[in-house]
């Protein structure tokens, strides 16, 4: 207890007095005056503050007592704005690089305030006055939604340092569903898959990431996929193929998204450690080095999420299906009043249509705290660390998944992982990701002087430890969420329980509050300069007496051993940046790979549709579009139209919809009868061109 008091006095005492702060040297020739050194060498040779220079023998080692240290040179050595080596260096060149590649992380959720940017008032009868102060509002207004996007930023990043273990285990579970989901589709010719599934395991390769209860993206965007428009070509399955491949096209390529930023950010890796050659006794570089390779765990998840098929962004397959949007929906603040009267007559912006369907929450959080959907579409993605079992759920609610499929045994046994697969080629991938940034800075932490176990290296040690568990319970949780084993009931419902849902939460939770400390914390603490202290200094395995066992601390700079150091720091920074640039190989290798083989699986497609085969499920109907169009049977028209055109629950407007119809909230029988004599089917045939003149006779 006393102890406590005596750290947290001297921790206030360095926060209201500067001149108590640490300063090495300082301390040094303040113990040099003193005659404080134990067993000091001689006069001559006690150099305090001694810099790098080749002509010039190391510095002695100076050492202190730790009462003396803490008695005498207590307090905190803040960083000192005048000096960027100790604080602007970890920022600018590690850092705030790796915090970009956050941008391309996928998302679910954002803060954002729109609703402020652009105010719609009358303030004169002059509309030329009116448009004026609009736009000076509008641009002083502009500068105040930075201040929701830093906070957005800042909670973000934390997120993704925090379940960095959760995301890459997603990723890499949906990279090799992707795999063998095309593997299994190019060898369609010794299943006899059908078009329909064909194009629906193409669909779920594109659009997997998407969540299945949002407006049921499952049926609609493959269903879709073969919807005739104005302007699409006249042959069908070229049609059909060509939005096969821009779902394709809406991810990012690896190497703009991800590839040429990774190479220019292994540039300061390569500054640092040119740096270290020039100056091998630098503690400031070495530390900026050690926690720019732990940050480098924000890359290796960009690099994870950027080599997936799946598209981040949602717009093109909302677009394909011709879905609404939030703000043709009254989701946006100013839809249908303005946003100057819903502030200053306290009413509310949502029409009242649309608010009976937003929850309490939703409401308040969309209108205070501006928490809202990352897109404004109707499809959603999911975040990086479901999008593995979200892909799963896909599959398993595929046709080629069901047993009227007549090879589903053999589908499902390929896109089943077993334990061994789930150690071997999810989890040990994945930890090594994972655990090798943090590890390799504790290496060079751990070998800054003084070396051994002090505040940074257990920070780094911390983090892998909490990230290294946080990785191995995703791992257990997407295994068993997915049924991987079979077990007796009672085990299986216990083992869910456990390790799933909420108990999954409950057993992450103080790994991920840990790796937040150690990581967040610790960079702050460091570029803040609370780790320049005696305790720091000193040795962890005397920290539970430091007191009694007065350790030792050295007040030397350019020391011998400091300059032997340099050596395993070199070492470890080219180990950190060759793993990376490996890294980045291998993702922007597999995604070209999957893409390619994704492209020639789509070209040798025969999208003409088989009799019988449609994917939709049962719970989803659709009504006789040949009875709808001629009242009557569907051989009184002489053509069968796409049935898909015409479907009331898929969410669409369809044809039905661009005459008037409400198709959504009507069934079949419902429907009105439309009359449409045979001269003018005749008449309309006429004006077709001769293929799709051809292509609607044969399918009469």
């Amino acid at each position: 207890m006393a102890r406590s008091k005596t750290l947290l006095g001297i921790l206030l005492a360095s926060c209201f007095y500067p001149v108590r702060a640490y300063h090495g040297d300082t301390c040094c020739n303040l113990a040099k005056s003193e005659g404080a050194f134990i067993s000091p060498p001689p006069l001559a040779n006690q150099i305090c503050g001694q810099s790098y220079d080749p002509r010039l023998p190391p510095a002695p080692d100076l050492l202190v007592s730790y009462k003396f240290c803490s008695s005498r040179c207590g307090g905190m050595g803040l960083s000192n704005a005048r000096i960027p080596s100790q604080w602007a260096a970890p920022l600018v060149q590690f850092i705030l690089p790796s915090v970009i590649f956050s941008m391309t992380i996928p998302r679910r959720k954002r803060i954002g305030f729109e609703w402020m940017f652009d105010w719609r008032c009358k303030w004169t009868r002059f509309s030329i006055v009116n448009n004026g102060i609009r736009l000076a509002v509008s641009f002083v207004l502009f500068a105040l939604q930075f201040i929701p996007v830093f906070v957005d930023t800042i909670l973000w990043i934390s997120i993704i340092i925090v379940g960095a273990g959760n995301m890459i285990i997603g990723g890499i579970y949906e990279a090799h569903l992707d795999y063998r989901i095309v593997k299994f589709v190019a060898k369609s010719k010794k299943t006899n898959l059908s078009p329909d599934i064909k194009k629906e395991l193409l669909v779920t390769l594109a659009c997997g990431n998407l969540k299945r209860d949002k407006h049921a993206a499952i049926p609609t965007i493959a269903r879709s996929i073969t919807i005739p428009g104005p302007d699409s070509p006249d042959d069908g399955g070229e049609r059909g193929k060509s939005r096969l491949l821009n779902l394709l096209g809406a991810q990012s390529n690896f190497g703009g998204a991800v590839g040429s930023p990774v190479l220019f950010f292994l540039g300061a890796f390569v500054y640092t450690i040119l740096d270290l050659l020039n100056d091998p006794s630098s503690q400031d570089a070495a530390i900026s080095l050690s926690f720019g390779i732990e940050w480098m765990i924000i890359v290796h998840v960009a690099i994870v999420s950027g080599c997936l098929l799946a598209a981040n962004n949602p717009s093109t397959s909302s677009g394909i299906v011709g879905s609404g949007h939030t703000v043709l929906d009254g989701q946006e603040f100013f839809k249908k009043v303005s946003t100057w009267s819903a502030i200053s007559r306290n009413s509310d912006p949502h029409p009242p249509s649309t608010r009976s369907q937003l929850p309490t929450w939703e409401k308040f959080s969309q209108r205070f705290l501006g928490w809202r959907d990352s897109y404004d579409t109707k499809f959603q993605p999911v975040v990086l660390w479901s999008r593995g079992h979200t892909k799963m759920e896909w599959i398993k609610n595929s046709a080629a998944y069901q047993k009227g499929f007549k090879h589903h045994k053999k589908f499902r046994e390929r896109m089943r992982i077993t334990w061994a697969g789930w150690i071997f080629k999810v989890f040990t991938p994945a930890l090594i990701l994972i655990a090798l940034p943090p590890a390799t800075g504790g290496v060079v932490a751990y070998f800054t002087p003084p070396q051994g176990l002090g505040c940074r290296s257990l920070s780094f040690i911390v983090y892998a430890g909490c990230q290294i568990i946080v990785t191995l319970l995703a791992t257990i949780c997407n295994a068993i969420n997915d049924g991987i084993t079979y077990p007796p009931f009672h085990w299986k419902r216990i083992r869910k329980a456990i390790f799933t849902g909420r108990g999954f939460c409950i057993l992450s939770a103080p790994f991920w509050f840990g790796s937040f400390v150690a990581a967040v914390g610790g960079t702050t603490m460091q570029v803040v300069g609370v780790y320049r202290n005696c305790i720091c200094y000193s040795n962890a395995i005397y920290w539970w007496n430091l007191q009694g066992i007065n350790p030792s601390v050295n007040l030397a700079s350019d020391t011998a051993n400091a300059r032997n150091s340099s050596n395993n720091w070199i070492v470890m920074g080219s180990t950190a940046t060759v793993f990376m640039a490996v890294n980045c190989y291998t993702g922007w290798w597999y995604q070209r790979l999957i893409r390619r083989r994704f492209v020639d699986v789509v070209k040798k497609m025969d999208m003409q549709a088989t009799p019988g085969t449609s994917p939709m499920t049962s719970d989803e109907h659709v009504g006789d579009a040949a009875s709808l169009v001629s009242g009557g049977r569907a051989s009184d028209v002489g053509i069968r139209p796409d049935p898909v055109l015409f479907a009331p629950s898929s969410g669409r407007r369809g044809l039905l919809g661009d005459l008037g119809i409400n198709t959504a909230s009507t069934s079949s029988s419902q429907l009105p009868e439309i009359k449409i004599s045979g001269s003018t089917i005749q008449e309309e045939m006429e004006l077709m061109p001769s293929s799709r003149r051809s292509r609607l006779r044969a399918n009469s």
